[in-house]
C-alpha cells in the first residue's frame, strides 16, 4: 500500500481538548528489526484491544511503500529475544480520522521527544493539509521533518533495557487499564 505522509514537530505544550477530539488512543512500542532494515514490530494497546503488527516499509520521506499484517499477540513471547535486542520507540498516538487524510498525533514518552504530528493518506491524488489547518493550531508552532532522516521512528529508536520508570504514571487520554495492560506485556520481554 502507498504511504504519503508528512511528519513535523510541535513546538510547545498541546492542549488536551485537541487531543480530546481523537477517534482513538493507542499506547504503542515499536522496534526496528535487522534484518531487513525495513522491519517493524508494533505492539499496542488500543482501548481494551491489544494488537501486534509487523510492517515492511520501503522507501523514505513524503512517499513510501508499506505492507502491513496482523500477527497474533501470543507471538509476542516466540519474538521477545530478538526484540528486545532491538532498538525500539515508545509514544501514545491520538488517532482522527477524516475522509481521505488520517492526522495523528504522537507524543513521544522513549524517546523524550514531544509531540510529531503526522498527516497521510493512500491516494497521490489528495492533497495532504498541513497540520495548521487540520487541527487549527498556530502555524509557527510546527517545524516539517517530512525529509529529516534524523527524524523517522528508526533513526530515534533506542534499546530498552529494562522498563522500570520509563514512562509517566498518566498519559493524556490513555486509561489507567492501559497503561496497567501495556506494563504488563512490556514485562514478557523485558
Amino acid at each position: 500500500m502507498l504511504e504519503i505522509e508528512r511528519k513535523f514537530l510541535f513546538g510547545k505544550e498541546l492542549p488536551v481538548a485537541i487531543i480530546e477530539k481523537a477517534e482513538r488512543h493507542q499506547l504503542i512500542i515499536q522496534w526496528y528489526l535487522n534484518p531487513p532494515e525495513r522491519r517493524r514490530i508494533r505492539l499496542g494497546v488500543d482501548g481494551s484491544e491489544i494488537f501486534l503488527l509487523e510492517t515492511l516499509k520501503s522507501g523514505s520521506g513524503l512517499v513510501r511503500e508499506e505492507e502491513e499484517r496482523y500477527l497474533d499477540p501470543a507471538k509476542i513471547t516466540e519474538i521477545a529475544e530478538q526484540l528486545k535486542a532491538s532498538r525500539a520507540v515508545i509514544k501514545s498516538r491520538h488517532i482522527f480520522a477524516r475522509k481521505q487524510v488520517e492526522g495523528v498525533i504522537d507524543w513521544y514518552l522513549l524517546p523524550e521527544l514531544g509531540y510529531v504530528f503526522e498527516v497521510e493518506t493512500s491516494s497521490p491524488y489528495v492533497r495532504l493539509l498541513d497540520p495548521w489547518e487540520y487541527w487549527m493550531l498556530p502555524r509557527e508552532e510546527f517545524k516539517e521533518v517530512t525529509e529529516d532522516p534524523a527524524y523517522t521512528a528508526r533513526s530515534l529508536a533506542v534499546v530498552i533495557h529494562d522498563i522500570e520508570d520509563i514512562f509517566p504514571m498518566s498519559v493524556s487520554l490513555i486509561s489507567k487499564k492501559q497503561i496497567e495492560k501495556f506494563e504488563m506485556l512490556l514485562r514478557l520481554i523485558y
